[in-house]
């Protein structure tokens, strides 16, 4: 693979690391890393997978390198919500959150945290993978066109208490200071994945970096009015620039008052620390690390500042009020006709209730007939009525038995096109 980078990008970066950037370039020339995240509330063994070769990362205990890129649409796990498929520099978002749990949350007080910039759904997936039951979870998108897949991914991951928003950062903050965790994985300019995405390269230029450190800024500003006092902020972004990054973190803190925290990564993991900053703020580096251009920094809000905090109960009956809500929790039933009929979603769900339906468990080609929306026979045994179809033992959503065959009740929008 031959990755034309921009000049401007490659002068940029000779200045911020004048003795590695040959190394980065060469990486840059590399094709891009394979991996994937288990959902560790459905699955602990990755062999049931059915891929070979898998590696962990280093950083991240339910991810895993792939040597090869197969066509995962084929495989019904990753619809069943087993797996995400997503670049392992982002998976540190469930090691920072499994440090911060026990500062960050009160579990008699009901918790909560915000992914602001959320599509399509990577690190609120991470984000969930780490949080004990109980812990509300706000996935926000401001792009209309990116909340479809947004919603996919997050329902299928099946954690049942969370909501989804569509709307600017904001106006979420008007709702006050109601989180304990707010994550903001910012819009950026996109240097991290330059040998990943053409375009990522063909729009580089100073005035995007200008123009992102400057909306950068503005959704930062409003994450820290939607903080309670003592509450975490995650910031990251896919960019390699100090404006956009170790300068964001110098404001936060000089700034607006957050206190830098160390999460302690060890050196091993290959992470590069911040550029010209005493802020401890880190750098995830394709020639020094397996994934895409990362960088992640944790702050924490003043724990004495004085703010009025806003009760969880309030801050969902405010969000229900005032945004535009998405998904509240995981539909269990839909009106169809005259008819309450159970939504496919329900039995992602990881507190779906066993044995509340007959199940029948379907091959792999069965499997995906389900998931291109097309109709079923089942066996005569199978008596008429709602049905849940599974493979491998894990749900992938109902049918309607009527005897002659079963209609299929899978989401028309998420059904499977490529095959």
């Amino acid at each position: 693979m031959t990755t034309e980078l921009p000049q401007g990008f490659i002068e940029e970066m000779r200045s911020l690391l004048p003795e590695e950037a040959d190394e980065l370039f060469e990486a840059l020339q590399k094709d891009a890393e394979v991996s994937i995240k288990l959902n560790r509330r459905k699955l602990s063994d990755p062999s049931i997978l059915g891929y070979e070769g898998l590696e962990g990362v280093r950083w991240c205990d339910s991810g895993y390198y792939l040597p090869e890129r197969p066509r995962f649409t084929l495989n019904p796990l990753l619809h069943a919500g087993a797996f995400y498929v997503q670049d392992a520099s982002s998976m540190i978002y469930e090691t920072i959150m499994k440090g911060i749990i026990p500062m960050a949350f009160d579990t008699s007080h009901h918790p909560a945290v915000a992914d602001l910039c959320a599509s399509p759904g990577g690190k609120t997936t991470s984000i969930i993978n780490a949080i004990p039951d109980g812990i509300f979870v706000l996935a926000n998108e401001f792009t209309p066109q990116r909340v479809g897949a947004l919603k996919e991914n997050i329902l299928k991951w099946g954690y049942p208490d969370m909501m989804i928003t569509n709307c600017a950062v904001s106006k979420l903050a008007k709702a006050g200071a109601g989180f304990d965790v707010v994550a903001v994985d910012a819009p950026c300019s996109g240097e991290g994945m330059m040998r990943k995405e053409k375009m990522a390269r063909d729009q580089w230029s100073k005035g995007l970096i200008e123009q992102c450190a400057s909306l950068q800024r503005e959704i930062l500003d409003d994450a820290c009015r939607m903080l309670k006092p003592g509450g975490f902020l995650i910031y990251s972004t896919c960019t390699f620039n100090r404006q956009e990054n170790e300068e964001q973190v110098e404001w936060l803190v000089e700034e607006k008052g957050m206190a830098p925290f160390d999460p302690g990564f060890p050196e091993e993991w290959g992470l590069i620390t911040g550029i010209d900053t005493p802020y401890p703020c880190f750098r995830f580096m394709p020639h020094h690390t397996r994934g895409e251009g990362l960088f992640v920094a944790v702050m924490r809000k003043e724990i004495d500042a004085e703010e009025k905090t806003v009760s969880l109960p309030k801050l969902k009956e405010w969000l229900r009020k005032n945004v535009k809500v998405v998904a509240d929790g995981i539909p269990e039933k839909i009106e169809k006709g005259r008819d309450m009929v159970p939504c496919s979603q329900w039995a992602l769900s990881t507190t779906f209730p066993s044995n509340k339906f007959e199940e029948i468990e379907l091959d792999e080609a069965a499997a995906l007939s389900y998931l291109r929306h097309e109709a079923l026979r089942l066996p005569s045994e199978i008596g008429k009525g709602f049905v849940v179809v599974k493979f491998k033992g894990f749900p992938l959503g109902f049918v309607k038995n009527i005897g002659t065959r079963a209609n299929n009740l899978y989401p028309q929008e998420w059904r499977i096109r490529n095959l």
